[in-house]
């Protein structure tokens, strides 16, 4: 019977320590798109019953209006539910994401892009591949 000599216990034993990290690696992955997948189900289902029900789940506030409309600003400036230009916030969470690992409320913080807008957008780059998850929010690949 052949002796191992320690280095080469200690080799498999790394070797089998990479394929464990890598399946965990794996599984965190799936879990996430599982767990993204299951919310994106939950909302859509709420919305489709909502129209086949013919209101909406979401009770409305009562309000009474007690002074006359502002009037409407006419300006050239862009309002608060304007879209950005392509691929505009792309690249301002990537700049953010140049000085260190983010969550979604720092990066819109520092953008000025509405935090569920930087989720989206970060769930889009992960599974792209162009920012990856980080301890505590996203970073950039190394």
């Amino acid at each position: 019977m052949a002796k191992l000599e320690v280095s080469d216990i200690a080799r498999r034993i790394k070797g089998r320590i990479r394929e464990v990290e890598q399946q965990l690696k794996d599984h965190k992955a799936l879990s996430d798109e599982l767990e993204r997948l299951k919310d994106a189900l939950s909302r859509l289902e709420g919305g489709v019953r909502a129209r086949v029900d013919g209101r909406d789940r979401r009770p409305r506030p009562v309000t009474q209006r007690t002074t006359a409309p502002a009037p409407k600003d006419t300006s050239p400036a862009r309002g608060t539910n304007a879209r950005a230009p392509r691929g505009e916030n792309k690249k301002k969470i990537l700049a953010a994401l140049n000085g260190g690992p983010k969550t979604a409320a720092e990066i819109a913080h520092e953008t000025g892009i509405k935090a569920g807008t930087i989720g989206a957008s970060l769930s889009k780059l992960a599974k792209a591949g162009e920012v990856v998850k980080a301890d505590r929010g996203y970073a950039l690949p190394t």
